[in-house]
């Protein structure tokens, strides 16, 4: 007697399943931080917060942490329940998503090296945005002294001078700060890490050449500082980048592949049971469409 078919038991991949749930989940985690420490933020700083234009959106790390934070729990949600559940609505709004971000980020590189130029020039009128911002939000005052200690640079496209745009640091006679003509002290050099900074080396420094006070203050603007960085550190920044599209594509493909697995197990399904063979109890459980 010929025993009954069944359906076979081995269609979805465990590994694939649980490898994508617990990437997922990791980055939904990641997320829930990134977005509880933007809300804090913005929280700290109360009524101070004003998005007028795009250069206000990317000048304030808050906001980016928030906006960036809540898209990433939404989309992981969808790939850590769309793969523990084996639903494919979720699995395919999760991969398709991804795809879409990733062919953005791809876009993104080709644009900025294709128009350098007009780039270099929008990531300026950012950085003088910030520039403008100092001293108003403390966020954004934290994030431009970490770039200029980190990046040895000062101020935007147009070097030192740049800090004028700032109404402490301002030139203009009309001004009354006893910083005018100054730059912060996240401008000013350092012999070596166990210095202590004089917060009072970039006082009038607007008034002088370069050449008279490259030895007190970094003289390259932030925007060239930037460009030299990743050429000093091209081997490691390009591994990074190369680290995150592995992963993105990783999680794609896994997302991918699992919703082929679980299509194919309901066709299997649906195969058998018009049939009226055995064996239907062995697909396991989960909403799948």
């Amino acid at each position: 007697m010929v025993a009954p078919e069944r359906i076979p038991n081995n269609v979805i991949n465990p590994c694939v399943k649980y490898t994508l749930y617990a990437l997922s989940f990791l980055f939904w985690l990641v997320c829930w931080f990134v977005l509880g420490i933007g809300i804090w933020a913005l929280v700290e700083r109360g009524d101070n917060v004003k998005v007028t234009s795009y250069l206000d959106f990317f000048t304030d790390p808050a906001i980016v942490m928030v906006v960036v934070g809540g898209l990433g729990i939404i989309l992981n949600f969808a790939g850590f329940i769309g793969a523990l559940r084996e639903n494919c609505c979720l699995l395919t709004f999760f991969y398709l998503s991804m795809i879409l971000i990733f062919i953005l980020e791809v876009t993104a590189g080709i644009l900025a090296f294709a128009f350098s130029g007009q780039f270099f020039t929008a990531v300026d009128e950012v950085v003088e945005s910030a520039i403008m911002n100092y001293r108003q939000d403390g966020d954004t005052t934290n994030f431009i002294d970490y770039a200029q200690r980190t990046l040895e640079c000062c101020g935007g496209d147009g070097g030192y001078r740049d800090w004028t745009l700032n109404r402490y640091y301002n030139c203009s006679d009309s001004n009354p700060s006893i910083e005018r003509c100054g730059v912060p002290y996240s401008c000013c050099r350092t012999v070596s890490d166990d210095d202590i900074i004089n917060t009072q080396c970039g006082f009038n420094v607007q008034r002088s050449e370069s050449a008279e006070i490259i030895d007190t203050i970094y003289i390259i603007g932030c925007v060239d500082g930037f460009v030299l960085f990743v050429n000093e550190k091209s081997l490691i920044v390009g591994l990074t980048i190369f680290g995150i599209a592995l992963i993105q594509l990783l999680v794609m493909l896994l997302a991918f592949i699992l919703s082929r697995q679980i299509e194919k197990e309901y066709e299997f399904y649906e195969e058998f049971k018009n049939r009226g063979l055995t064996g239907i109890s062995t697909v396991s459980g989960g909403n799948r469409f």
